[in-house]
């Protein structure tokens, strides 16, 4: 599987720290993995964005979503990494699975379940904005461990802030949170960088409300297992390449 993405760890009883991640499979279906006590991984095998991996996966019994697998954690092998891959590759993994609008991710959750799509902003519709995070939002991160044989992970910071974009689709406004790892992580770094709150929300509006906007920025959209009808981001894709001219190009091939 080439990762596409990767969620904020979450506290689990069961399994200590779970990270979901999706991705695309050899034969370019989209499919969702976890539980993944990412920080579990010896660091060989830690992956990130379009990095290929291997692994020992079944269908997650408990979980009706299609896209859904359960992952042997321990059999998690990285392949190859992403860095390799040219940008044209890149998008083209991803491309496919682009949907017409929200409204169409929706209209097919509820036609034959699916809990996975990549949705393509209207063009200067984007907001990118934060609140600070619910108590409910707020991931318990005491230091727990697997087995007693494990040393306590080192606790993660619990998100002080949500992220939102507010953005249209086919013209209808939609409002949704960020649950990419990499936005929480980027805050994080900022603020260290820059050593205070204000600085680093700065930064962040000017890379994800600015910058981003400028690189062909689409959302890969996942539903929730608990609230099936509530899709937030899940993950955030772009590339100085035009999916949809990519597409045109493979279409002339």
């Amino acid at each position: 599987m080439h990762v596409l993405v990767k969620a904020f760890p979450q506290h689990s009883a069961k399994y200590e720290e779970t990270v979901c991640c999706a991705g695309v499979v050899d034969d370019g279906s989209l499919i969702r993995l976890y539980p993944i006590a990412f920080r579990r991984l010896a660091l060989p095998h830690r992956f990130t964005r379009f990095d290929q991996i291997e692994a020992l996966i079944t269908r997650a019994g408990s979980d009706p979503r299609p896209e859904s697998f359960h992952v042997d954690h321990d059999s998690i092998r990285v392949v190859e990494r992403g860095s390799n891959l040219p940008d044209t590759a890149k998008v083209r993994l991803w491309q496919p699975h682009i949907v017409p609008s929200f409204e169409d991710l929706l209209s097919q959750y509820q036609t034959n379940g699916r809990s996975l799509g990549i949705v393509r902003p209207d063009p200067g519709s984007v907001r990118f904005f934060w609140r600070d995070a619910e108590p409910e939002e707020q991931d318990d991160s005491r230091g727990v461990q697997a087995s007693f044989l494990d040393t306590p992970l080192q606790p993660l910071q619990p998100p002080e802030l949500t992220f939102f974009y507010r953005y249209t689709s086919a013209g209808k406004e939609h409002t949704q949170a960020i649950h990419d790892w990499e936005v929480q992580a980027a805050y994080l770094a900022y603020q260290r960088q820059y050593g205070s709150r204000d600085e680093a929300l700065k930064m962040m509006a000017h890379e994800y409300g600015t910058n981003m906007l400028t690189r062909n920025l689409h959302f890969i959209m996942g539903n929730m297992h608990k609230r099936p009808w509530q899709f937030i981001i899940i993950g955030l894709l772009r590339s100085g390449l035009d999916p949809a001219e990519l597409a045109k190009q493979g279409a002339l091939l």
